[in-house]
């Protein structure tokens, strides 16, 4: 099928919505309940976890203003972050108020833009984690975000290349990037000391990570050396660097995903290091999506080294030095050093067609504020998640920054040096939630089952998720 991102006709979306209203899009996806909702950006990278709505008005409404509904998944101080810049922007906006509102998670915010879409009263603006892209154009809910921003307010030229390839799909940008991020691993500077390593000049690829583990722990300065909640994203990052895609038909953006490639070299490159890492006691296994489990492991120095998101920076810093150590960062590692690069995670703004014409515009207005390199900037310092202008950066740098504070710098260098390829472009999969946890439990599979190799492991994954495929393909085809 050519043009993936349209349905066949006009009929199939709507009985498409109409289901997705019934049910919610976590269920029309085969999302599954059993592992723990995400809390972390990452593509783990969600918002808060829970599902109170909390918000603020930056506005009244009143008589000649036009006031925009902005849902997100952004709890704690990130939330309070969005909600300082929707009343800033109202203090320089022309007649627009921005009623800003966390919706609970990812998942939750999707499903909840999509039910009032139903009932008439759809939000301006809504965020929307990365997996969620192919899923949000298949709902036919959504106006291409270019199509809405003022051609003179925005010059996409000044973007990241990396962040626009994974929102652009068939030649339209579909959404508009905002809290963009990528996955790195954070390291005890303190504790590489204590062991006889060189706390500048971290391990770059899996046998590395193994080496300077067995040495932290002989050392005993940590009870093992490594830790990452277990989560698909880093499995998506390592199918990236490796230039492996994820599913078939350039990972799902010239066709519908039909195929897995978990029997790839490059997978079982990964699934041997990881089970392996366990097996020899040097990996600390917090569960399935456990982000804040495994943040807490590396932050009371039970582990040295940590792999998470880069949109962490900022507070994890505050939390190394609450708990007296120096915290590094290094990127992913790889199988042996050669890198093709990451994909990005996070989520993105998209705007509901439903609304009036008032509104979409006042949108376009926010969102091309909210991405000025001003904007951006303090986004970035104060999070971790990373600059989409390329301006915002080459500013940072002048201002010394990166000098001042190089564990950003990580993240930047490893998104600057990516090569745009299939691979890094990131999959597009209607029901990848369900691809997630599948990847994910089957990893439990494996180090659970003695009598099951990495090999029939991967087998197995690999034909749950083609099935998940062909169950979404069909309900959408």
């Amino acid at each position: 099928m050519t043009g993936r991102c349209r349905m066949t006709n006009r009929n199939t979306r709507r009985t498409f919505i109409r289901t997705v209203g019934a049910a919610g899009i976590a269920g029309l996806a085969g999302c599954s309940q059993g592992g723990q909702e995400q809390t972390q950006d990452s593509g783990g990278e969600s918002g808060s976890g829970g599902s109170t709505e909390t918000g603020t008005t930056a506005g009244s409404g009143s008589s000649g203003t036009t006031t925009i509904k902005f849902w997100h998944a952004m709890g704690g101080d990130i939330g309070k972050l969005i909600d300082s810049l929707a009343n800033e922007f109202e203090q320089q906006a022309d007649g627009i108020s921005v009623e800003a509102t966390q919706k609970g998670s990812y998942r939750e915010t999707l499903n909840a833009t999509t039910s009032a879409v139903q009932a008439g009263n759809p939000p301006a603006i809504s965020q929307i984690f990365e997996i969620g892209t192919q899923l949000a154009i298949d709902s036919g809910v959504f106006a291409p975000i270019e199509d809405i921003i003022p051609e003179d307010k925005v010059d996409f030229d000044n973007y990241l290349d990396s962040v626009l390839n994974y929102y652009r799909i068939d030649g339209k940008l579909h959404s508009m990037p905002f809290n963009s991020s990528n996955a790195i691993f954070y390291y005890n500077k303190n504790a590489f000391e204590e062991a006889g390593l060189d706390p500048e000049s971290p391990p770059t690829t899996y046998q590395g990570v193994m080496d300077a583990s067995i040495e932290l722990t002989d050392a005993g300065v940590v009870d093992k050396g490594t830790t990452w909640p277990n989560h698909s994203w880093f499995v998506e990052q390592w199918f990236a660097e490796q230039n492996q895609p994820f599913v078939n038909n350039n990972n799902g953006r010239d066709g519908r995903a039909t195929e897995a490639h978990f029997e790839s070299d490059a997978s079982k490159n990964i699934f041997d290091w990881w089970t392996d890492l366990y097996e020899k006691g040097q990996y600390l296994n917090p569960g399935i999506e456990a982000w804040s489990e495994a943040q807490q492991a590396f932050l009371t120095q039970k582990t040295g080294m940590l792999g998470y998101s880069t949109s962490s920076i900022a507070p994890m810093t505050d939390g190394a030095k609450k708990n007296g150590f120096e915290l590094g960062t290094m990127r992913l590692p790889t199988p042996g050093g050669k890198r093709q690069g990451v994909v990005i995670g996070g989520a993105s703004l998209w705007a509901p067609k439903s609304v009036s014409d008032e509104k979409k515009a006042a949108a376009g207005e926010f969102l091309a504020w909210l991405t000025k390199p001003e904007q951006q900037k303090r986004w970035h310092t104060n999070t971790g998640y990373f600059p989409v202008r390329k301006e915002a950066i080459s500013q940072l740098e002048d201002d010394g920054f990166y000098e001042e504070n190089p564990n950003f710098r990580t993240a930047i260098d490893q998104l600057r040096e990516t090569k745009d390829s299939p691979a890094t472009r990131g999959a597009l999969m209607g029901t990848f939630t369900k691809v997630r946890t599948t990847v994910e439990e089957g990893y439990v599979n494996m180090i659970q089952n003695s009598n099951q190799s990495v090999s029939d492991g991967l087998a197995t994954i690999d034909s749950q998720v083609e099935d998940a495929l062909t169950s979404y393909n069909k309900k959408v085809n």
